[in-house]
Formats: C-alpha cells, sequence, structure tokens
C-alpha cells in the first residue's frame, strides 16, 4: 500500500499525541530517592565488622541512611487533595511562576501542617516540603529539592527551622548532593555546625564504595572497601601526606 503524506503526517501527530498523554503530570513525580529502602546498600559483613575503620565506614553509611527520615514527608497521606495556591515562605526561595501541583495536610505524629509542592523547570524537577508549626501562622521552608529529569543528579537542602543553631530559619543545616554515573552512585553531605563535608560512593552492583571526610576543606582520611567488605583506610596531613594506615578484613 502507498504510503502518503497526509496519512504520515497523521501517523506521526498520532504517535505525538499518544506520547504526550502518557507523560505522567506533576503529581506523579518523586525522588528517585525514595525508590529504594535505603539511600546506600553496603555489604553486610562491613556493617557487622568490628574494626574501628570498618566500623568508622558503617556509621557514616547509617547517617546516610538517615536521610531516608526526611523522605518521609514526601510521602502523601491517602485522600489527601490538591490545594489551589502555590505556597511561599519567608525563609528560602520558591519559584514564583509555571505549573506547581500542592498539598497541604496535618501529620499525625507531630500535629504540624505540612504542605508538599513540585513544580518543573526545563530540566529538572523541584520538590519543596513547608510546615506550619505549632502556634505559628505561617508555612516556613524545611526542604527544598531538586532532581535532573534523567535522574542523574539531585540536592536536598535542610533548613534550621527548629532553631538547632540559632534564630536564623533561612541558615541550611544539612545539604545533600548526589549523582549517578553509570552503576556507581555518589552522595555528598554538607553540614553547617562542624564544616565537615563527607562524601560517599558506591557501586550499586558490587557494593564495593569508599567515604572520603573532609574537615575545613581539608581531606582527613579516606576509607575504602570491596564488595566482600574488606577495606583499606589512611589518614592525611594538611598537605596531603599520608600520616597513618591500614588494611581490615570483614
Amino acid at each position: 500500500m502507498k504510503i502518503t503524506k497526509p496519512l504520515l503526517l497523521i501517523a506521526v501527530f498520532f504517535a505525538f499525541s499518544c506520547s504526550k498523554d502518557e507523560e505522567p503530570g506533576l503529581d506523579k513525580k518523586a525522588i528517585s530517592l525514595m525508590e529504594g529502602n535505603q539511600i546506600i546498600a553496603a555489604p553486610p559483613a562491613l556493617l557487622a565488622s568490628d574494626d574501628p575503620q570498618a566500623q568508622l565506614a558503617a556509621s557514616w553509611i547509617v547517617s546516610a541512611n538517615a536521610m531516608s527520615s526526611y523522605l518521609y514527608y514526601f510521602n502523601i497521606p491517602a485522600g489527601t487533595q490538591q490545594s489551589g495556591s502555590r505556597i511561599t515562605a519567608p525563609n528560602g526561595r520558591v519559584k514564583d511562576a509555571g505549573d506547581y501541583v500542592t498539598y497541604i495536610w496535618e501529620d499525625e505524629n507531630s500535629g504540624n501542617s505540612v504542605a508538599y509542592q513540585v513544580s518543573e523547570e526545563s530540566d529538572r524537577y523541584v520538590f519543596e516540603i513547608f510546615l506550619k508549626l505549632d502556634g505559628e501562622f505561617d508555612f516556613l521552608k524545611y526542604f527544598h529539592a531538586e532532581e535532573r529529569k534523567d535522574r542523574s543528579q539531585g540536592s536536598m537542602k535542610i533548613y534550621d527551622i527548629f532553631g538547632i543553631y540559632g534564630d536564623d530559619a533561612s541558615v541550611v543545616w544539612l545539604n545533600y548532593e548526589w549523582s549517578r554515573v553509570g552503576s556507581l552512585f555518589n552522595l555528598t553531605m554538607t553540614e553547617y555546625s562542624e564544616s565537615f563535608v563527607v562524601d560517599i560512593t558506591i557501586d550499586q552492583n558490587t557494593k564495593a564504595g569508599s567515604v572520603v571526610y573532609y574537615l575545613e576543606e581539608q581531606k582527613e582520611y579516606e576509607l575504602i572497601w570491596d564488595g566482600s567488605g574488606n577495606g583499606s583506610w589512611a589518614y592525611f596531613d594538611a598537605d596531603g601526606g599520608v600520616t597513618d594506615s591500614g588494611t581490615w578484613t570483614a
């Protein structure tokens, strides 16, 4: 059968329309980190080791996985209806243009009002959590998360709205950044008060990985392990020289 130009144009238009209809809306978007039970999956033998350096590596993995407790707020309770109003907050930048979806509900555990807002930028989605604390009239931004649409990179800032380090609710007291290249997943955690940075890399296929700890922008130590949980460690001086090193067997 001869395919005419009008028929070809109709077919292309139909295919485009179907693919566009199948694209989930903003209300279906979620941070990729919510898809697993934990952020970092390490070798069980590493987590169970009694070696001090292996335990140090395990403690940072546990700290990274504690990020899951913050992701709890991104679980919208069943039956929650969308709000017609965009949430703004005095302590953090809020995108003021473009499409958005907002949900508001009461958290049964804390009694606080929670607002979840997702919006779209050209190459990423923006996820925001706001809390209205007991006795307050305005929402404060608690989380600001962004992730590229291809999920290759993302970040999440947690604001000090509970006054852990002072009265400035615009202070970011925890910052997470993550990236993916093939099977390698990297998570960087930066903490406000002690000015430390922890860089964790894990091969999601083999569970081999590493932890690098920086204090005041200086590399303090590095911990490396294989898929079985066996590893090596090294500590560094201000010039980057190794001051002590060793290995462990899980």
